[in-house]
């Protein structure tokens, strides 16, 4: 899995507690999220689909499309992230597209993993 260079995201890390939501699905989209310490769970319908460790982000489609969150998002272990909301995204993508090349990068991973997953598990 890609990472995120956590110089890409201002401000303070803060603590989350292991257990705690950060989102739930079909909540509006607010931030995304890299992930400093710990592991983050994301859930779909209930269902772990990915397990977001120090280093990676979670939460990015809801500040590139603004739809509603798709998954929710559970701290596995106490963890620190930085949030980066809607406004300072877009600012980052304008000011470094470097930046906005590996955002890509880590969905265009995320997406061939799940395509790996589904080939495993589609029977012709």
């Amino acid at each position: 899995m890609r990472t995120i260079q956590r110089l890409d995201f201002p401000g303070e890390a803060r603590p989350v507690s292991a257990g705690t939501a950060f989102f739930q699905a079909d909540d509006p989209p607010d931030c995304m999220y890299s992930v400093v310490e710990g592991d983050v769970e994301i859930f779909v319908k209930g269902v772990l689909v990915d397990t977001i460790h120090a280093g990676g982000i979670f939460g990015e489609m809801a500040v590139i499309s603004d739809d509603r969150r798709a998954a929710t998002a559970v701290a596995k272990t106490d963890v620190k992230v930085v949030a980066l909301d809607h406004q300072q995204f877009h600012d980052l993508v304008r000011k470094s597209p470097d930046f906005a090349l590996r955002i890509m990068r880590v969905l265009a991973d995320r997406v061939r993993r799940l395509n790996d997953h589904l080939s495993r598990n589609v029977r012709p």
